[in-house]
């Protein structure tokens, strides 16, 4: 008799793990297709990163040379300008990056919906040039 209790305490168990998994991710344990905030504020830091290392690394270099040079301060000025710009410069493919796997995931997501899910927007209203009706 013990058994037969514990193997129902266990399917239930089972049944309810399958059930609350089933609303967290969805069908077959799938992750949901858009991007948690964990991930946004990954990206965020690394733009961050990218820019203030960029600044950084020219910086330095300007100083150094300057030091080396005699020509205090203009080596450190010239490379501030360039480090930011490479920071900037980055920044952007960065930017264009996430950009880019977005619309590759609306692509794909649009590729499974069913045809008559994808139907044109009516615009004909929003046509300037077509007289009202």
């Amino acid at each position: 008799m013990p058994d037969d209790k514990d193997q129902s305490s266990h399917d239930d168990f089972d049944a309810r793990l399958a059930k609350a998994r089933h609303a967290r991710h969805g069908p077959a344990g799938q992750e949901p297709v858009s991007e948690s905030s964990k991930a946004g504020v990954s990206q965020a830091f690394r733009i961050g990163i990218d820019l203030i290392s960029a600044l950084l690394v020219g910086t330095f270099i300007g100083w150094f040379l300057d030091d080396w040079l005699g020509t205090k301060p203009w080596f450190l000025l010239i490379f501030l300008l360039l480090g930011g710009a490479a920071g900037m410069l980055n920044v952007y493919r960065t930017a264009m990056r996430m950009v880019e796997e977005v619309e590759e995931e609306i692509h794909a997501v649009d590729k499974k919906a069913p045809k008559s899910a994808q139907k044109e927007p009516d615009t004909a209203d929003l046509d300037p040039k077509q007289p009202e009706k």
